[in-house]
């Protein structure tokens, strides 16, 4: 298997080919054969980069391109500020540019290859910059309506175009890192977590849990923990220092220190030392570095997707916002897929609401969940006003089925008190039959981690969120809307424009201070996130 770049190792072969290019004379005829075949060693670019390239050459030859010393320089310089986006710079050769670049002096024309492995790494690198360097869809980790990729050749124009002024590689890598506020942040506490790095500190040894009021030993580990990442000061616990042979009470500091680093790192913050609270206590420091990386590659998914005026659904925060402006214009809790039964993350336009919903539970919930209830209660249907149904629509007589083995059927809840649905359903086109939902179980919106649903998003306030949707729109819509709603019967009413949705999974953001907050990694994402990031082959765009 061929070994890709992008993981950061060495090619088997690529070591002594980059030497054979190094050994040519530094200036070339250009040659009429793909630069694939002229240079030995290339890394296989993906199919849009080398489209990119190939435009790059096309519009100023590589050799003219990059025959000024300082344009070598300030490649190298970006390549190095990869670091602080989480991407490692040796992804884009970066020793062997700097050996290249070595070589260069005054403005005579570099060899071709030389120049063109610059285009390459230049386009590669802000390729990935801008949409991220692995392929969501192809893993299977996010789904798009749209495709929101630039042509190739608009791509190298830009490219392009920043490369005339004196400063053009530092813009090109300026504009496509994402400017979001979220992203920026967590760039910035990557960076200053990656500043003060420790390999290792102070561990919590397994025992019961801590609470206020206990000494010992176990509770001088808690404290010595705290304070290695600041969340206690070095006076609190011993007023002689955490070196001082001093009995160390769980008093309430070290109460309200615990609770803040529950807050930050997706716990309840209850303030005792139990098992989940040791468990993230005792993940190395670069556990924690790993999931930014995670994440900030995440947001680079979605960066290309983000507008204006947007309905963002936060997975792993199980929060929603409706954005006009750029502004936040409402927001509230929702309910998310179980562990189990992810929420799929994507985008997608929201067309139209469905108000007062009938529910046809999809066969997963059937045959897990209701089949189940069904047959240890046989008023089930009755009381959750369930009809069954073949698939063609008729009316079955549930007391003619035999319930040990139902068969194709399906059934139907009538709209109404109770419905699963609620009084409104927000849909748009996705591969997954998920949308958003209002629901009856309005007290799990007061639980922290609210991770409940089979897929679908459960909003608290759907109905407010709903007339927000429909703001802008016409006198005769939204009284369309109002006389549906309040009929009882089952309808769909259309938005006046579609609303963009972003429906996203990250686990950690940070404040404009760096404070990074983290959130439970439910669906055991960020470990596979940073695996691929480091694997070799791995699917790229």
């Amino acid at each position: 298997m061929t070994r890709n770049p992008l993981s950061g190792q060495r090619f088997n072969s690529r070591t002594l080919c980059l030497l054979a290019i190094l050994a040519l004379p530094l200036v070339a005829p250009v040659m009429a054969q793909p630069l694939q075949d002229e240079c030995p060693g290339w890394p296989q670019p993906p199919e849009f980069v080398a489209e990119v390239v190939a435009h790059l050459d096309q519009l100023q030859p590589h050799q003219e391109r990059w025959q000024r010393p300082a344009d070598w320089q300030a490649l190298l310089r970006e390549l190095a500020g990869l670091r602080t986006d989480g991407l490692n710079p040796d992804y884009y050769l970066l020793p062997d540019i700097v050996a290249i670049g070595g070589r260069q002096s005054g403005y005579a024309l570099p060899d071709r290859c030389h120049a063109g492995l610059a285009s390459l790494m230049l386009a590669w690198s802000v390729t990935d910059l801008t949409f991220g360097r692995l392929d969501p869809q192809a893993l299977g980790l996010v789904w798009h309506q749209h495709n929101r990729w630039p042509e190739a050749s608009t791509f190298a124009l830009s490219l392009h175009q920043h490369m005339q002024f004196a400063d053009g590689i530092r813009r090109a890598y300026h504009n496509a890192r994402p400017s979001l506020a979220v992203y920026q942040n967590l760039r910035k506490a990557y960076n200053k977590r990656l500043e003060t790095l420790v390999l290792r500190w102070p561990q919590l040894s397994p025992g019961p849990t801590l609470r206020a009021g206990d000494q010992g030993e176990r509770v001088a580990e808690l404290a010595r923990r705290l304070i290695a990442q600041g969340y206690l000061s070095v006076s609190a616990p011993w007023p002689g220092g955490p070196d001082a042979e001093t009995t160390v009470l769980f008093d309430q500091a070290m109460v309200d220190a615990t609770m803040d680093f529950q807050r930050d790192h997706g716990l309840t913050p209850d303030g005792l030392a139990g098992r989940n609270t040791r468990a993230a206590l005792n993940l190395p420091p670069a556990a924690w570095t790993a999931r930014i990386r995670a994440n900030l590659e995440r947001m680079r998914w979605f960066a290309p997707y983000l507008q204006p005026d947007q309905l963002l659904v936060d997975i792993a925060g199980a929060r929603v916002q409706l954005l006009h402006a750029g502004q936040v214009a409402w927001e509230g809790r929702a309910q998310v897929g179980r562990a189990e039964r992810k929420t799929p993350a994507l985008t997608s336009t929201i067309t139209h609401v469905t108000v007062n919903p009938t529910w046809t539970i999809p066969p997963t919930i059937f045959y897990k969940d209701t089949l189940p209830a069904i047959q240890q209660d046989p008023d089930y249907l009755y009381r959750n006003r369930l009809t069954v149904l073949d698939h063609d629509g008729t009316a079955l007589d549930p007391d003619q089925i035999d319930w040990s083995q139902p068969g194709n059927l399906l059934l139907r809840q009538a709209a109404g008190p109770g419905n699963a649905l609620g009084e409104v359903v927000i849909r748009f086109p996705n591969p997954f039959s998920v949308y958003l939902h209002d629901t009856p179980s309005q007290r799990l919106f007061g639980t922290p981690e609210r991770f409940y649903s089979s897929g679908c998003v459960r909003v608290e306030n759907a109905v407010s969120l709903t007339d927000q949707l429909f703001d802008g729109g016409s006198e005769d819509l939204l009284w369309r809307l109002k006389q549906a709603r309040h009929s009882g019967n089952t309808r769909n009413v259309s938005l006046p424009r579609g609303i963009p949705l972003i429906m996203a999974y990250w686990t950690a953001e940070a404040d404009k201070d760096g404070r990074v907050i983290f959130r439970r990694d439910t669906y055991g994402e960020d470990e596979q996130i940073v695996d691929l990031l480091e694997a070799e082959g791995q699917v790229v765009h």
